[in-house]
Order: structure tokens, then sequence, then C-alpha cells
């Protein structure tokens, strides 16, 4: 099988299918340099990021898409497949998926690229958040490769500065909800009300009518909702309130690891999720989702099981 892999992961996925057996089709400069592979035949599978580079686009025959997928599942085990496998009208037949990486994804990539090259911690986290982390991760790593710097300085002052990155107090966000089916989901904006620790609250005005899912209460003019997001943990909470502030609900939406960064928050929805209405008891929902996405393979079954620990962890604090 030939690959051609371009984008932020390429570092680590050649590695990946190098280490798997299988070639690099068209390789870039760099990965001339860096593998001392040269091929200019045509890939079977063709990978390269998504528009918001937290996830991967895999094209190409199915049958090696599919072998693909069983190396990355291997491998990178906290992949997860969002969306349906769309079958692309062309004469070769090829098929398309997408490979998300969540936040564990993200650091198992991290480590098979540290066996290529000197890599900084969350170095792929960084290089998917913004211009300004992937250019700061570049600038990193390029001077410890000419040997400007010490790796063990970097290491430690890179881990201070990402356990201590969350938005700024007052500031707007985006919370970006990834859900099993492949959309993405953008609240906001919320405003950031308060920070500390790794955790921020952000509040957001509730727009529309109908009532609030899951909960089964209604919305009305006016209402808000204080949201509370922990840096990698895998639940968060919106707590919803009327105009005069008594309480209606709460929903706790378990996801995988939270990603926090200056202007945004990031996390896949993992599909259950705990409510509980005002004075009423709480109550496990959506179930049926990450059970289905597992039977067809798409959520590994370490991170479904999870997930459902963490449920039953919430309703024993919450009960």
């Amino acid at each position: 099988m030939k690959v051609m892999v371009r984008g932020i992961y390429s570092t680590a996925l050649v590695r990946l299918i190098l280490k798997n057996g299988h070639e690099i089709s068209s390789p870039t400069t760099s990965q001339k340099e860096r593998f001392g592979v040269w091929s200019t035949e045509s890939p079977d599978v063709m990978v390269c990021d998504t528009q918001d580079k937290h996830a991967v686009k895999i094209l190409g025959k199915r049958e090696c898409v599919e072998e693909f997928i069983r190396i990355l599942k291997k491998d990178v085990p906290s992949t997860i497949f969002v969306g349906k496998t769309k079958q692309l009208e062309n004469p070769q037949g090829n098929v398309q998926l997408i490979a998300a990486f969540p936040l564990n994804a993200k650091l198992e990539l991290d480590a098979l690229r540290s066996e290529v090259t000197y890599t900084v911690p969350w170095h792929h986290f960084c290089r998917a958040g913004s211009e300004s982390l992937s250019s700061m991760v570049s600038f990193a790593e390029q001077l410890i490769e000419e040997g400007l710097v010490q790796p063990e300085k970097v290491y430690a002052l890179f881990k201070e500065y990402i356990s201590k990155l969350t938005p700024r107090l007052g500031s707007s966000i985006r919370i970006i909800h990834s859900k099993l089916d492949g959309r993405n989901i953008v609240m906001g904006p919320a405003k950031v009300i308060w920070r500390g620790n790794g955790v921020i609250k952000v509040r957001r005005l509730i727009l529309g009518c109908g009532v609030y899912d899951g909960l089964n209460v209604p919305k009305s003019p006016g209402d808000y909702a204080i949201t509370e997001l922990r840096k990698e943990s895998m639940y968060t909470v919106t707590r919803y309130y009327s105009l005069n502030g008594s309480p209606k609900g709460e929903y706790y939406n378990i996801c995988t690891p939270i990603e926090m960064y200056d202007t945004y928050v990031k996390y896949v929805d993992l599909g259950v999720d705990v409510v509980r209405p005002f004075g009423k008891e709480p109550r496990i929902i959506d179930q049926d989702e990450p059970r289905e996405a597992c039977a067809a393979g798409k959520l590994p079954e370490h991170i479904m099981k999870k997930a459902f620990d963490v449920a039953d962890e919430l309703m024993k604090h919450l009960t």
C-alpha cells in the first residue's frame, strides 16, 4: 500500500505507515530528509488535515483505506472515526472518511513523532490549536535541532506554558462541540466570567423557544446558561437559569478530554449525558449513541467504557 500524507500530523503518520511495512507516495522534501523515502508512484490512500486541523481526511481505494484504519486503531487507539464513510463518484470507486484526533490521540501521535525527531510536549495539540501556537512549536523545535537550546529546558517551559493556557477572563470564546455523526456544533459567543486552576466558567444567552434537550424544561426569553469547563475533564456541566436567576436544570455532557485554547474550547461529544431538571432526580440519557458507534467500529471500546464510567460517577455524586 502506498500512502501520500500531508499536514500537521504527517511526520507521525509517515512513521506509522513505514513501521507497518507500507510505502510513502510523493513525499515532501522534509519527509525525504527525515525518512530517506522516495517514490513518485500514485498513492492508494491520501491523508490530509481537515480545515480545523483536529482531524484528517482519509481518501482512497476501499481495501487500502480499511488497512490504514486498522493501523490507526492499533497504534493510535484513541482515534475516533466520525460521520459516515462516503462513496465517491469516480472511476476508482474511492471512499472517504474522517479520523478525529481528540487530546489523547494527539498525545499518542506525539509519541510516534518523537521516535523520529525531537518533539515538544503537546506538539500536535499546539499545532492544531492556532497559527501562533503552531509557529511557537516550529520555532522551539528548530532551535533544538540547531543545538541552540537545551531540550530539557524547552520541555519544562513548554509543559508549564500549556498547563496555564486558558481563555482570558472577560474574553469571548467559542465552544466547539464535535459530534460522533461528524457535525461540529459551535456554541457561543460565550463570555468568560471566572477562571482559575485550569477551570473556566462561561456565560451565554439562550436564544429561541422550545424546550431544553434532555431536561424537557421550557425555554423563556432572558434565559442564560453558565457552563463550567475543566482542562482534560471528560465532562462539561451547563446550568440553565431564567431571567431572574432561578435555576432550571443541569446538563452534564460527557466528552473526550477537554482541549482548552485562548479563544476556544474543543472536545468530541461521546453521546451519553446526565441531566437533572431543577428539583428532580438525575438520570442518564442517550446511551444508545456511543454503543452504536462502538459496534460500528468508529468509537474505541475503551473510550465508550470510560464514558459510561464517568456517567455512573456523576450519578453517584448527584444522587
